[in-house]
């Protein structure tokens, strides 16, 4: 399996509690808040200020703010001060993996009335093809899109483009509650029209590690 041809993939894994989860997630947003998220592209800093925004559960030096930028993190990777009041969701996310968590993990925000540019995990910052991007959808406002065109498509030029004009162009809706494997090899964007916030947790998976694989039913 190419998971490259793949825009999206519910990943083999039943039993989340949405409630716990949602209950959670407020809890933290109400008590820590986020941060945006500081884009080193010139282009994207305000954009991307008002768009989207996080709180870290594994970061570096275990720091709640630090990893909301592009590039590699200094710092040795640990949880935050979040397990504390984020039990069920730190359990769930050590399930999900079933080793070690080696990855950034965060609860990412989109704002009401926004989008992103369209960018590639892989083509522009280093991401490696079999390290794989995994969402779990809290809040998803009705009209939301997870949208992925094919990377032959995509030039310079259209990093503003709307996703209505991508021949290649695949949009899903995901559902809260639910573990996703969505395609970072590709260029993505997200569309938020809705007047409400979209949270979910996001981080990564090594797709050769054995226990990940088990994810994967096709």
């Amino acid at each position: 399996m190419n998971l490259n041809d793949i825009p999206f993939y519910k990943l083999n894994y039943d039993g989340i509690d949405l409630d716990r989860l949602k209950f959670e997630t407020s809890r933290v947003l109400r008590l820590a808040g986020t941060v945006p998220y500081k884009s080193s592209f010139f282009l994207a800093r305000s954009k991307y200020k008002r768009a989207w925004s996080g709180i870290s559960l594994w970061g570096s030096n275990g720091d709640l703010f630090s990893d909301f930028t592009e590039g590699d993190h200094n710092g040795l990777l640990q949880a935050t001060q979040l397990e504390s009041h984020m039990p069920y969701t730190y359990s769930l996310i050590r399930d999900l993996y079933g080793y070690s968590t080696k990855s950034r993990v965060r609860l990412m925000r989109i704002a009401p009335k926004s989008s992103l540019y369209w960018h590639s995990h892989v083509q522009e910052h280093g991401q490696d093809e079999n390290e794989l991007t995994i969402q779990i959808p809290i809040n998803v406002p009705e009209g939301f899109k997870y949208c992925v065109v094919d990377k032959d498509e995509f030039k310079w030029y259209k990093r503003l483009y709307p996703r209505s004009w991508f021949n290649t162009l695949s949009e899903f809706t995901p559902e809260e509650g639910y573990a996703y494997y969505f395609n970072s090899y590709h260029y993505h964007n997200v569309y938020n029209p809705s007047n409400e916030y979209r949270d979910s947790i996001m981080f990564y998976m090594d797709y050769n590690h054995r226990d990940v694989k088990k994810l994967f039913k096709i």
